[in-house]
């Protein structure tokens, strides 16, 4: 993987005008100090998405996105960091900085040979489709099925000759290393010793393309269904393509999905390209059956709610299920829809179109416990009574302890519909499985368990939180004011997200010594700190009262610190009153009094 220097990244960073960035992607109008127009990241009628030319940042004050202009570039267009360092690098006309090993720059050059050997194939299957008397049998086959010339150019479909070293003999004449393409799994040895010949013969192509357009692979359809090939060959895995981090239609489909909030997932290619013809932008599919962590992670990147359709039979099925179980153990709002039985979603916008797709499929998608009930009764005979007690079964052990209180009487309701089972006799069994659920993650002691924690909410939270935010801002801009601070201030902060913020400050300080908060933004991975932090920053504060506005914070979160601690005592010493423990009540009642004398002199 290519590292690229610490000094490149900081000059990117700060020779990359964020205000310039975005107004390619967001209508920009000068409001004051900063910058504001429509949010890139969710919908909305009115503005909120703020830029600060003077801070290098923006912010979004509806869905709380924010950060630099490397973090805008990786959340717009969905790019890793380097990817988004190397894109604004070359926007910048820089010629980027890299520190290899001679065996990461072999494998670095050896991918580049590969992938420009794809885009030659790519090139040449789709001229023989497009432009040659070979391909017109195919280009007549995907006309009748609705393609028009636009849209074959458009998804850059291809046809690979029946003549076995076509492709072989073109890149072996263009200086390709064949063993290198055998690699890249475009072509096979001959047995005999004598050459090459190619993967892909007779076939309709169809490129797979990474997260920035590059092909990477094909898949080839065959044309004669009555044929006993296989319906399709896909490429092998190589060294520039692993099914488990790639999503096909990634690179088209982010910039709609960000626009909706909402991304469609699929199991197959096709029913992608039938989706998106139909003017459907926000689809993506796995290439396989396996739904992968990697493939999780950028699909939190791209939306927080998803809508997954599979095929519409079993395999379909069990297919939606997997991926609906992963995707909500990730914290993505998970819904299925459903098909009729043996279709899949090119099937079915085949024959009844998109905007019917749209309506009748996809707007109306299960909600993830409505489908993991639906997916129980699949093989079920509910006038059967045993058949009834493994439904009601399977469902609450596996949905009781993920329902809120309102989707508990939904579900209740629901199953009383189906079963005819009295709603009281469904409670008792949903209470079993959450009793059950309970048992069985319970990892905590007996002495544990009894431990009481007295905590109130300070009399005015929001000056609380005001006090933590803007004492985060100055601890962010001046490393030597968070050094003399840090012993004072490590047991003060309240919020949970801001004390983890204040700790990976620490160690981002031991590290470096200078005040850098766009860097520090970029090492959290953790969305929620992000924005805090960003919301810190973009906090007004005192220019010429630093230290009078530091103290005034300080002091506010040690009186809002002995509150809470004259709370919990008042409550250990009645607790000890009615143990009669009197003694013990006598001395939480004198710690009591001398909290609050050093609350008044405070």
């Amino acid at each position: 993987m290519t590292r690229i220097s610490d000094e490149t990244i900081e000059e990117i960073r700060s020779g990359t005008d964020i205000v310039d960035l975005i107004s390619e992607y967001v209508q920009l109008a000068k409001r004051g100090k900063n910058w504001f127009g429509l949010c890139p990241f969710h919908e909305e009628g009115s503005p909120s998405f703020s830029v600060s030319e003077d801070k290098q940042l923006f912010h979004c004050f509806g869905c709380g996105a924010s950060g630099n202009a490397i973090t805008f570039m990786m959340d717009m267009e969905n790019r890793s960091f380097i990817d988004s360092i190397v894109k604004l690098g070359s926007r910048m006309g820089l010629e980027l900085e890299s520190s290899q090993t001679d065996n990461q720059a072999s494998t670095s050059s050896s991918n580049h040979k590969m992938l420009k050997a794809y885009t030659l194939a790519a090139n040449f299957y789709s001229h023989l489709l497009l432009n040659t008397i070979e391909g017109e049998k195919a280009l007549e086959y995907l006309e009748k099925r609705g393609f028009t010339r636009d849209e074959i150019e458009q998804y850059e479909i291809g046809w690979s000759p029946v003549q076995s070293d076509a492709l072989s003999a073109l890149l072996k004449r263009q200086g390709f290393d064949m063993k290198e393409m055998e690699t890249a799994g475009l072509c096979f040895h001959k047995e005999d010793g004598s050459g090459y010949f190619d993967r892909f013969r007779g076939r309709i192509m169809f490129p797979i393309q990474d997260d920035n357009g590059a092909t990477i692979a094909f898949s080839g359809r065959r044309m004669e269904d009555s044929s006993s090939d296989a319906k399709y060959i896909n490429s092998p895995e190589t060294p520039v393509f692993e099914k488990s981090k790639v999503l096909f239609n990634f690179h088209r489909a982010r910039l709609n999905v960000r626009k909706t909030g909402k991304v469609v997932l699929f199991e197959g290619f096709m029913d992608t390209i039938a989706a998106d013809r139909g003017g459907i932008g926000n689809t993506v599919a796995v290439m396989g059956t396996a739904l992968s962590a990697h493939h999780i992670v950028k699909l939190k990147r791209m939306a927080k709610k998803i809508v997954i359709c599979c095929d519409g039979d079993s395999a379909g099925w069990g297919a939606a299920k997997r991926f609906a179980d992963q995707l909500m153990d990730s914290g993505m709002d998970v819904l299925v829809a459903t098909l009729p039985d043996k279709m899949d979603p090119d099937d079915y916008i085949s024959q009844h179109g998109s905007d019917v797709f749209s309506e009748k499929v996809l707007d109306q998608a299960l909600s993830y416990i409505s489908f993991v009930a639906a997916y129980y009764r699949r093989d079920k005979n509910l006038s059967v009574d045993h058949d009834i007690k493994q439904y009601v079964h399977e469902v609450f052990d596996e949905l009781a302890h993920r329902c809120s209180p309102i989707e508990k009487d939904l579900l209740i309701q629901q199953l009383h519909n189906e079963t005819q089972a009295s709603k009281e006799s469904l409670g008792q069994e949903f209470t079993k499985s959450i009793a059950k659920k309970a048992k069985q993650s319970r990892d905590t002691s007996p002495e544990e368990s009894r431990t009481v924690h007295v905590t109130r909410a300070p009399a005015n939270r929001a000056e609380t939180d005001r006090a933590e935010q803007l004492l985060l801002a100055h601890l962010l801009m001046d490393a030597d004011l968070f050094e003399e601070k840090r012993l004072e201030l490590q047991d003060l902060f309240v919020r949970d997200d801001v004390i983890k913020i204040f700790f990976k400050l620490a160690a981002f300080y031991e590290q470096y010594d200078l005040p850098n908060y766009q860097r520090f933004a970029e090492t959290l991975e953790d969305r929620q700190l992000k924005k805090v932090v960003m919301e810190a920053i973009l906090t007004e504060r005192s220019q010429e009262h630093t230290t009078q506005e530091v103290n005034d914070c300080i002091r506010h979160l040690k009186r809002n610190q002995i509150k809470r601690l004259i709370d919990q005592k008042r409550y250990e010493s009645k607790e000890a009153e009615k143990r009669n423990d009197l003694l013990k009540a006598m001395e939480l009642a004198s710690e009591v009094i001398q909290l609050v004398r050093s609350l008044k002199v405070l």
